[in-house]
């Protein structure tokens, strides 16, 4: 990526990405989980590196997602987050948290 690529000012902070599963659409019910780590930016794709080694590219279809901390719990000490929705399919662990 050229030098001053627009999600260099993300490089090395603390990021959540919040996946977001839709339960119920009339009851405006959803699942969320969060995975926390350090933003890097490689080849111009935003990456998340979670403490346990794994990295976690952001889709393209997030980056219009990202917003810094608005003091929201789930979000921890995250400097940025970015919210990614879950297709219907995807099994999210029992340990989440469902809002209603």
């Amino acid at each position: 990526m050229k030098p001053g690529g627009p999600l260099d000012y993300l490089e090395g902070r603390k990021f959540c990405v919040v996946f977001v599963k839709i339960l119920d659409v009339l009851k405006e019910k959803v699942q969320l989980r969060c995975l926390r780590g350090r933003a890097s930016i490689e080849r111009g794709k935003l990456q998340i590196m979670a403490p346990s080694g794994n990295i976690f590219t952001v889709p393209s279809s997030a980056i219009p997602t990202i917003q810094p901390n608005d003091g929201t719990e789930i979000l921890k000490d995250a400097e940025y987050y970015c919210l990614v929705k879950v297709d219907d399919n995807v099994l999210l662990d029992d340990g989440d948290i469902v809002v209603s």
